[in-house]
């Protein structure tokens, strides 16, 4: 009996270890399975997504757009304001920016930006230096040939009029 005792308990400890180093080299940081089962998010794309134009974009063809979105700093902080194309001061903002001139300086750092939204859901985004006169895009500013101020205050103008 003596001996089967001790059979018995050798065989027990022998399980403890055996159990103990398949532990630890299984890591012991691995997840714990589980019954339960996630997908990962499916990609879903929308006609209502916005792409950025590329580099090559011809800045002709701004005119072109649905309408332009100018995001400018105000006293209450940060205000957005829309012109749909077929507004006057739509036309006189794309003419301005499809003639602007290149320029070799870069346009300071704003959180300023006017942006195009074309037929075909593709942006044309530009910041803003309105004291300068200038629009970038991409590491190029051009020159805005008009009063940029102006055009800016003829479409926040406008926007103020239709809330009255």
């Amino acid at each position: 009996m003596r001996r089967s005792a001790i059979a018995i308990g050798g065989v027990a400890v022998l399980a403890v270890v055996l159990v103990l180093g398949y532990l630890l080299l299984r890591g012991g940081g691995d997840t714990i399975p589980t019954t339960t089962t996630s997908a990962g998010a499916p990609v879903v794309t929308s006609p209502y997504d916005l792409t950025e134009a590329g580099d090559d974009f011809d800045m002709s063809g701004v005119g072109e757009a649905k309408f332009a979105s100018l995001l400018l700093e105000t006293p209450d902080g940060v205000t957005s304001y829309m012109v749909a194309a077929g507004q006057e001061s739509f036309s006189q903002l794309a003419r301005a920016v499809a003639e602007a001139t290149p320029m070799g300086a870069p346009v300071p750092a704003t959180a300023e930006s006017l942006t195009f939204v074309m037929p075909d859901r593709v942006t044309v985004t530009f910041v803003l230096d309105r004291a300068n006169g200038l629009i970038g895009r991409d590491g190029t500013a051009w020159r805005i040939g008009e009063d940029l101020g102006s055009l800016v205050s003829a479409v926040t103008e406008q926007a103020a009029g239709t809330l009255e």
